[in-house]
This record gives structure tokens, sequence and C-alpha cells, in this order.
């Protein structure tokens, strides 16, 4: 099944399958063109590998998918429209083949429903059709508009990861500079891909070079997939960058650490991610710049 098919089979599963008087009837208010691509990029991203190399949860996937819609179209966050929604969406990449739902050992031990991917390539080819502007997961091509209160402007992200709407609520610039500026530094530092180590590592990726011996030296085959599945991941995002300078959105988790929301290719990524990154900003290294690499490389 190509995109074509994926939002044709959408579109008559929405109208035959929705009434106005159902939850989802929202979905029916909006062409499915509007919102597959964040779909797509959903799904692709909640299988990829994990820390842990934890097993995506069906409840952990389908609540990323219906808020993902739901926030692309200006809806109010609302959890069990959320879930549904993403869970009538995620049936079609079943019906099609590329995933699996079936009931599992979670981490705690108990029974869950997981999702397993089935077809990889198939996944991968969807993926490759959305461009990185309609993508919410990708870096952006133009730096992000500074943070000046605790939800951002552009996209209504949160500035810090927590539940508690005191602390959210207390945040501003002006009592807060040290927090808005930190943040604010990170989003405006641009990057790109350096072209020559990326030919290096798609060879040695395919030709199975010791560079990624970690993937071949592997005796578990699930641990295998997984971080070959990690290592094509980043490959696919620096081919659809290509030579583009490109930004991260950041936001602190509630002990004040900071992240990008990007997925996979940034300076906190896998060894194989920071080795591809360059920033925009070149500098001449100076002799003291000079100095200090060799006291790190030391």
């Amino acid at each position: 099944m190509n995109r074509n098919q994926l939002i044709g089979r959408l579109s008559e599963r929405v109208s035959s399958e929705i009434t106005n008087y159902q939850d989802l009837k929202f979905l029916k208010q909006f062409d499915v063109k509007d919102y597959i691509d964040i779909v797509i990029t959903t799904a692709y991203m909640y299988t990829r590998p994990k820390k842990g190399n934890k097993q995506t949860t069906f409840a952990e996937i389908i609540s990323a998918i219906g808020h993902s819609v739901r926030g692309k179209l200006s809806l109010p966050k609302n959890s069990i429209l959320a879930a549904r929604a993403g869970a009538f969406l995620l049936f079609s990449f079943e019906e099609m083949g590329a995933i699996e739902v079936k009931l599992g050992a979670g981490v705690s031990g108990h029974q869950q429903l997981l999702v397993n991917l089935l077809n990889d390539d198939l996944l991968n080819k969807l993926w490759s059709t959305v461009t990185i502007e309609k993508s919410q997961k990708l870096p952006a091509l133009k730096p992000y508009a500074d943070w000046t209160t605790s939800r951002h402007s552009e996209n209504n992200a949160i500035l810090v990861k927590t539940g508690n709407k005191d602390v959210l609520g207390s945040l501003h610039a002006i009592t807060h500079p040290f927090i808005f500026e930190s943040i604010n530094r990170a989003q405006r530092v641009g990057w790109r891909v350096h072209k020559r180590l990326f030919e290096v590592a798609k060879w040695a990726l395919r030709t199975k070079t010791d560079a990624f011996a970690d993937i071949w030296e592997q005796t578990n085959p699930e641990a295998k997939i997984t971080k070959l599945r990690e290592a094509k991941a980043i490959l696919d995002i620096a081919t659809k960058l290509g030579t583009a300078i490109f930004y991260h959105q950041y936001y602190y988790d509630f002990r004040g650490r900071k992240y990008p929301t990007s997925a996979y290719l940034h300076e906190q990524g896998s060894d194989l991610a920071r080795g591809l990154l360059l920033r925009s900003d070149e500098r001449v290294i100076g002799e003291r710049g000079f100095f200090w690499l060799c006291i790190n490389c030391f």
C-alpha cells in the first residue's frame, strides 16, 4: 500500500464508519490529507527504538497519534478523544500489514497490548513521502521563535514537561531570565549534516563494516534489529535534510534538564547522530582552541 492508497482507505473508513453523532466526528470535518503526514510521522517515530529497547505499547502510540492530529487541527486537548482517534487511525496500518497489535508482557511483567512492527520497508516508504515542513518530529528549516511564556507561540508546546499548572503559570521571561535565555540561545543554533561523514556512514552500514560492530556482534536478534532500525532512522533523517541548515526546538524536563523535541538526529543523540552533526556557525579553532581540543582528546 502506498501513500495514496492509505489516504484513500482512511477516507473510506472515515466516511463509512464514523457518523455525525459519534465523538470522532471531528475527523469527518477535515480532509484526511490535512493530517495524514502527522499520522505517518507519529506511527514511524513510535515504532523506532527507544531507551532500554522497550517495546511500544498500544496505549502509548494511539495517544501520541491522537494528540498529534488534534494539535495539527488546532483542536483542544482531550485525552479520551485522542486515544480513540489514534486507535481508529492506527488500525489502517495494521490493516495494510505494517504493524500488529497483540497481547504481551509489559515492563512490569503484566499483560498489556503491544505494537509489533511487521513491515519496516512499507513504513519507511510512507515516511519518505513526508516533507520536513510537515513533520513535527523533524528539525525546522528556520529558527523557532523565542520562548516568552510557558506556552510556545508557534505550536503551543509546553516549556516544562510537568503537570503542575502553578509551575507553568509562574514562569515568565522577566522573572526567570536565565531559563528563557538558555533555551532561546539553543534554539538559535543552526546545524547541518557533515556530508562526507554521512556518505561514509551509509557505506559502512551497507557493507557491514566494524564501524557498526555494536549491531553486527549482537547475539540477541531483537536487539540487533532495534539497533539497525535506529541507525537507518538517523540516516533517513539526514537524507531528508540534505545540505540544509536546520534548527531544534527545546523544552525542559521537571528537573530543569534541556532536551530537543526532534527525534534522533540531534546533539544529544547516539554516537552516529552526534558524529554526523556540524554547527552552521563555523569558527576558526585558533591556537587556544587547538590546545583545549588536544586536552579533550587526551
